[in-house]
């Protein structure tokens, strides 16, 4: 077989396996950003923006506990208390 009829033969073969894959949108695939990769990096803008917004609302809340007073009584002092009152009204 000649050289040249080869290198024909080749390069057929080569261009027919080109036609089937389609390398370029393969690659455009790849490595180019779709519909699916700009949703995706617009949701996790929103997501950290949420997340710090999360972060803020976490600082006000621990400074206005730190700034608190404290209850003065337990749960279950309010419960006593409230029934002493009971009895006080009855008395009456």
């Amino acid at each position: 077989m000649p050289l040249w009829l080869g290198k024909i033969i080749a390069t057929r073969i080569i261009k027919a396996i080109k036609r089937k894959i389609d390398l370029k949108k393969i690659d455009k695939y790849v490595n180019k950003p779709n519909e699916l990769d700009i949703q995706i990096k617009q949701q996790q803008k929103i997501i950290s923006k949420q997340g710090r917004y999360i972060e803020e609302l976490e600082k006000d809340v621990a400074i206005l506990k730190k700034d608190s007073h404290p209850p003065m009584f337990a749960k279950d002092d309010y419960k006593k208390i409230i029934k002493r009152l009971n009895k006080l009204e009855k008395r009456r």
